[in-house]
């Protein structure tokens, strides 16, 4: 499997940054995420409408253009992570996570034996056709494919030092919006509890050899997520830097009674 750079980028201790596809999932926007020197992306199939042909389409692209593809699974059930890794991807990042339990199970359905219990379905989209044999390429999956949990509840938080300490876990992920409306402070993200949990989740990666990571809104929030020691950086999503973008040009040659709209209600 192609060398996954993030990840062993983020293993040295180094920080990554990228962004999230969740609806112009033509494989266009990955060569713009190239030359904007984005490392990475994740293709959302949570929230977003991606499907799996979708998911190899942009795997193709990003990895042909060295920026690395994620995708969100759509739940963290086998079916979704293992039929995600045969399109491609080379890392997932599994939503809501609760439980050590849960975590425990995700890291089974992505490794292969023995760290695992992965079905085998290595297709071309995998190999390349350059197979190195069966125990090969799944070595090579176990090595390169990412793990990334996301912190968005209570539970996790609670449980954040049992969790990261699970070999094979590689980066976690805060969803801001989700994990406040667990804290009971939807979307106050100047709270000093939802700082307080981002902060404990930073302190037991690091401990535990983890990347502690964020999908943050913007640059100010996210700038702020690193402050506090997040590494795995993913900014905005694909509609929302579009949005930016245009209300800034609209501010620019304001036209009477045109009105540019809200922010959005997500990311």
């Amino acid at each position: 499997m192609q060398h996954n750079t993030i990840k062993h980028k983020l293993k040295a201790g180094g920080s990554v940054l990228g962004t999230c596809i969740t609806d112009y999932v033509g494989p266009e926007v990955v060569t713009i995420l190239k030359a904007a020197g984005m490392e990475y992306f994740f293709l959302d199939t949570e929230h977003g409408r991606a499907s799996f042909s979708d998911i190899q389409t942009l795997v193709r692209v990003g990895r042909a253009a060295d920026v690395i593809p994620l995708v969100r699974v759509t739940w963290n059930e086998y079916p979704f992570i293992a039929r995600t890794f045969d399109c491609g991807a080379m890392g997932v990042i599994c939503p809501r996570v609760d439980s050590i339990e849960e975590a425990r199970r995700i890291v089974n359905c992505i490794k292969f034996p023995p760290l695992g219990n992965r079905g085998y379905g290595l297709r071309s989209i995998v190999t390349d056709l350059d197979f190195k044999g069966a125990r090969g390429e799944m070595d090579s999956s176990n090595d390169e494919t990412m793990v990334i949990l996301q912190m968005e509840t209570q539970n996790f938080v609670d449980q954040v030092d049992e969790i990261t300490a699970i070999p094979g876990v590689d980066a976690t992920m805060v969803g801001p919006f989700d994990l406040s409306v667990s804290l009971g402070i939807p979307g106050e993200f100047d709270n000093p509890k939802f700082w307080a949990a981002f902060d404990r989740m930073v302190e037991a990666c690091e401990k535990n050899g983890v990347a502690p990571g964020v999908h943050a809104g913007n640059a100010q929030m996210l700038q702020k997520c690193k402050d506090h020691g997040a590494r795995f950086l993913t900014c905005a999503t694909d509609a929302s830097v579009l949005l930016r973008g245009w209300k800034e040009i609209r501010a620019a040659f304001p036209a009477g009674d045109k009105k540019a709209g809200g922010e959005g209600g997500y990311m």
